[in-house]
């Protein structure tokens, strides 16, 4: 393992997909024909029911592998949250969410909020309050295999994804990892950046981690 590459969690051996499968890449045209996908039916049908819909199933999949310890998203799951979080990033912060906080303390129906209906007024105030108290408590402690299981499945759909689609699952590597405490967070924000300049997560992990801005839990140990 090379100092570049967090640690991966073993791909569960009663996974269904086939190995071709996990590393198949995805070809450009095929992300942008999806985005276009999902572009016309916020249009058609609004952001809100749009996402809620894009999002339900493949963050079912998601949860239930942080749950198990198991990296294996089928293609169509990798293909939705590439799509996903370049085209709203409030699919991305329900992501984050979905790693940082306790999944007792933050169930799928308020991620699905996160993810769907970020511009309510609980919503907004919900997540500052619990992104708060993340970074600020010094009892909130991550959760390591959690949070390791999460970044195999981003490492995947990054690694099976062409710029501008691998830059959002990059820039989310790049936070969980300084929640961890991991300095490696600043070399995926540095990734991220000279990708896209423009990506702010990757900016503000990059400013903290040069900082040696940290979450409290960080101190107390």
């Amino acid at each position: 393992m090379n100092n570049n590459t967090p640690y991966k969690p073993r791909k569960n051996r009663h996974a269904k997909r086939h190995a071709a499968e996990q590393t198949e890449p995805f070809v450009f045209d095929e992300l942008e024909t999806r985005s276009q996908e999902f572009r016309n039916d916020r249009r058609l049908r609004g952001a809100q029911q749009a996402n809620a819909d894009w999002v339900a199933e493949p963050l079912d999949e998601w949860l239930s592998c942080l749950d198990a310890g198991n990296t294996d998203l089928c293609r169509e799951t990798m293909a939705a949250f590439a799509v996903g979080m370049r085209e709203t990033l409030s699919i991305r912060d329900a992501l984050i969410l979905s790693l940082v906080i306790d999944e007792s303390r933050c169930p799928k129906s308020w991620l699905m909020e996160f993810a769907a209906r970020p511009h309510l007024a609980r919503t907004r105030t919900r997540m500052g309050e619990l992104l708060t108290c993340a970074f600020e408590d010094e009892g909130m402690m991550p959760d390591k295999e959690r949070c390791h299981t999460g970044i195999g499945m981003l490492l995947d759909i990054a690694e099976a994804s062409p710029v501008p689609y691998c830059i959002q699952p990059l820039a989310v590597i790049a936070y969980t990892l300084w929640w961890l405490g991991d300095p490696r967070a600043m070399v995926f924000a540095l990734r991220c950046l000279l990708l896209d300049e423009d990506c702010s997560l990757a900016a503000m992990i990059f400013s903290a981690a040069d900082r040696g801005v940290a979450p409290a839990w960080c101190s107390a140990e």
